[in-house]
């Protein structure tokens, strides 16, 4: 990535993406997403936006900018806040999938499972990460 591009990107989506390149750990995402700013569907009604996929859980798509969520959704109304207050709001069993269409795309899935079965998956990704290479 040059220099002036990493200027205009989202830090959280840079994180996301040395994870995926295994210069980070997963950990680190997660501490940066806390803290991070990030963008969010706003229904007209007092809600979030949940997406049920069957077997693969109930899913909520978070954005690192602005950008994102109108390159996903088209225009609308959203809102903005840090992760953690996101986490906060979000119900058990839901997921969050920051930037989904993109390739650094990052579950946060604190809300989804728990801690000793997120770092099981997060093992087993890493597992087919190395024989893929």
């Amino acid at each position: 990535m040059k220099r002036d591009e990493e200027a205009t990107e989202a830090r959280l989506a840079i994180v996301a993406q040395q994870v995926w390149s295994g210069s980070r750990g997963p950990g680190d995402f997660v501490v940066a997403f806390v803290s991070a700013l990030v963008y969010v569907q706003r229904p007209e009604q007092p809600a979030l936006m949940v997406t049920d996929l069957g077997e693969r859980g109930k899913w909520m798509a978070v954005f690192t900018t602005l950008e994102r969520l109108a390159a996903h959704v088209g225009e609308c109304d959203y809102f903005t806040t840090t992760g953690a207050d996101l986490l906060e709001l979000v119900p058990p069993g839901v997921g969050l999938m920051v930037d989904p269409d993109d390739a650094h795309r990052f579950p946060v899935l604190s809300r989804m499972a728990s801690p000793e079965l997120i770092a099981q998956a997060w093992a087993h990704a890493g597992e087919r990460g190395r024989k893929a290479e």
